[in-house]
């Protein structure tokens, strides 16, 4: 049998490495004889990565979704034209005119949104081959598989590319899936943004064509509740709770009596690549993070800086060239940035720290598998829910509204209760991985 695991992963971003993995191992348990594609947005690195073969999600090149970059011209966004690339380097009769229009402002618009327009038309009838042609290919290439799992995150999204991102995507697989007669299979999905009217109408024609659906969170299932065929859906743990031989799952763990805090920052609302920005919140989160990590050093801490997306490591350098101009700090003994573009590295790392400070969900998630206490700095609210399921909310910071007095107390606190923590993961721990163990039997048709 032949399975495909559906993600919008592009090898970059830990979280997702980690979920995939984690099925792959899974899957390879209980099925070894089967052949296990992953389909992605960069299918040559996450077949590199993950040692099997890959396929394109899309044709379309979307803005912060594919990963090509540029803006397609379907998507909602400001295009990336022919008018616009010349900005600053054209020169000549176009130059000139352009120089000339900039004097009259609205005008200038005009011409640039009528020129803009028409780019569109002039792409569309290429981009409609394009798809036609991937759509084909992609049937022809699934024909043989048994099985096509959304396989675990937060797929049911659109904030990273609208509703030509994902919403699309799922719903023209499902379609692939159903016309060559391949069970589709959403497992333990998490749902996101769906800001658009079009997203959420997508989405539901992508839910209504599968087989089976489980959610990762109550909440996730909640957000679907005016979707009457959800209302029997499953709700089951993050994937990333079964990668095999890690944390709780292993037999013995070794405690240290070091004091290293692992830091994992966030590109949120910045301008590293995220798709909105609101640089007040991003610099008070980066401002009150770089106070924090001095008095932990002042206080005898060492601290590791970790990223778990690439994004990230733009943030890392900010806040270690920020830490640079602190003149009573040793940053040579006290402060390393870690090198984490695997999930073996990032697994390296979690075994030595002592406590975790992160945003993301799975830097957060990833090092609670290893019964380390982390304080979460939450972003959006799937860390939220998270953090309140394994009933560790007290840990958890909105990183809209938080300041360095109820950072370092929420962090002194987790430290003196670290042995609750620690029992708590363990039994929280023990219970997603039977749980997650039955659906892989139900759905691999393996449960006796």
């Amino acid at each position: 049998m032949k399975i495909g695991l559906l993600t919008p992963y592009t090898g970059s971003n830990l979280g997702d490495a980690a979920i995939q993995q984690a099925v792959i191992d899974n899957i390879r348990i209980r099925r070894p004889d089967t052949e296990i594609c992953l389909i992605t947005l960069h299918p040559e690195l996450t077949g590199r990565l993950h040692g099997v073969p890959s396929f394109p999600l899309t044709s379309l090149s979307i803005s912060n979704y594919s990963q090509d970059g540029p803006i397609s011209a379907i998507q909602g966004g400001e295009l990336e034209s022919p008018l616009e690339e010349q900005d600053g380097a054209e020169s000549g009769l176009l130059s000139r005119i352009k120089t000339l229009l900039k004097k009259y402002p609205r005008l200038f618009l005009v011409l640039k949104n009528v020129h803009n327009l028409l780019f569109v038309v002039a792409r569309i009838p290429k981009l409609v081959l394009e798809e036609i042609s991937h759509f084909i290919k992609a049937r022809n290439f699934l024909k043989s598989f048994g099985i096509l799992l959304v396989s675990g995150g937060g797929q049911l999204d659109d904030y990273w590319g609208g509703p030509w991102g994902h919403p699309y995507s799922l719903l023209k697989w499902g379609i692939i899936a159903k016309t060559v007669g391949v069970r589709f299979v959403f497992l333990s999905v998490g749902t996101c943004s769906l800001e658009s009217r079009f997203s959420s109408l997508l989405i539901r024609w992508a839910l209504s064509l599968a087989d089976y659906r489980s959610y990762r969170d109550q909440t996730s299932k909640a957000l679907l509740k005016h979707l009457a065929f959800t209302h029997q859906d499953q709700v089951y743990p993050d994937l990333a709770f079964s990668n095999k031989g890690k944390g709780w799952v292993s037999e013995q763990r070794v405690r240290k009596s070091g004091k290293i805090v692992a830091v994992s920052p966030i590109a949120y609302l910045s301008r590293y690549g995220w798709p909105k920005m609101d640089i007040s919140v991003y610099n008070n989160y980066i401002n009150n993070l770089v106070f924090f990590i001095a008095e932990l050093i002042r206080c005898g801490y060492s601290i590791l800086l970790f990223s778990t997306d690439t994004p990230d490591r733009h943030v890392i350098k900010e806040i270690i060239a920020s830490l640079s101009n602190t003149s009573d700090l040793d940053l040579h003994e006290k402060i390393q940035q870690a090198c984490t573009e695997t999930i073996d590295e990032l697994f390296s790392l979690l075994s030595v720290a002592d406590y975790v400070v992160a945003s993301r969900l799975h830097g957060v998630l990833l090092a609670h598998l290893f019964l380390k206490p982390v304080l979460a700095i939450s972003y959006d609210r799937k860390v939220d829910t998270y953090m309140k399921d394994i009933c560790v909310h007290e840990y958890c910071l909105d990183i809209h509204n938080f300041g360095l007095n109820t950072l370092m107390c929420t962090f002194e606190e987790m430290v003196s209760n670290a042995d609750r923590i620690e029992s708590r993961l363990k039994e929280a721990g023990a219970e997603y991985v039977r749980l997650l163990g039955h659906q892989y039997d139900i759905v691999l048709d393996t449960k006796t």
